[in-house]
């Protein structure tokens, strides 16, 4: 089978105005700021895709972006009472990579190795503490498996672990299964197995475990 390889190369700029909340709200914890200037983004990146006739296929991608007038809110660790403020944060920049490869296997399975390196510079913020910028994922592997199971099943298992900035790493493991039968589809879905607690977005706990079971009928129009 044929090898085909492509390099990529892109660069784009953007940008985010403040919202309302960014701007006006106002709580016991957090204050708005009605100055806030928009956010302003570069982004550039290069990568490698390469497929060899289908059961082997792989890509690498490595990124930079350059961020100012972030606006994130700042705590000022020297005053009380504790209070986060919105503001603008200068000069951040992430350097990153992502990778993956697909491999199939034999009777329709596909495994899927993934992972993400980002790394985070920025000018120092003396006695200030950011709500949001610096809750990011430096390392995420990701390891899927995907296909048929006997008596006709499909089933996915997804096992996955983070390390965000600055914290200690945590695992996650969904697995799904599901049929098809003649007028009905049943699945059954398990999020989170290992019951891990974690926090994407700061002081925000994800949900535990989950199971979800469902059924779906199926009207099929008879042929004329």
């Amino acid at each position: 089978m044929p090898v085909r390889a492509r390099v990529s190369t892109a660069r784009s700029h953007a940008f985010r105005l403040p919202s309302y909340t960014d701007l006006y709200y106002h709580d016991p914890g957090n204050v708005g700021n009605p100055n806030l200037r928009p956010e302003k983004s570069w982004n550039y990146e290069g990568g490698l895709e390469w497929n060899q006739g289908g059961r082997y296929k792989a890509n690498i991608t490595v990124f930079h972006r350059r961020d100012r007038e972030v606006i994130d809110y700042l705590l000022d660790t020297t005053t009380t009472p504790s209070i986060y403020r919105a503001a603008n944060i200068q000069n951040l920049n992430f350097t990153g990579i992502e990778t993956s490869i697909d491999i199939r296997l034999p009777h329709t399975q596909i495994v899927q190795l993934a992972y993400t390196g980002l790394y985070g510079a920025q000018q120092p913020l003396a006695n200030q503490q950011t709500k949001y910028t610096f809750n990011y994922p430096t390392h995420d592997a990701l390891v899927t498996w995907q296909g048929m199971l006997p008596g006709k099943f499909t089933a996915r298992s997804r096992v996955g672990v983070v390390t965000r900035y600055q914290q200690d790493p945590y695992a996650l493991w969904d697995f799904s299964i599901g049929r098809e039968f003649r007028n009905v589809r049943a699945h059954l879905s398990l999020a989170n197995i290992s019951d891990t607690q974690y926090e994407e977005i700061s002081g925000v706990i994800m949900p535990g475990r989950s199971v979800i079971f469902g059924v779906e009928f199926l009207l099929r129009a008879k042929p004329h």
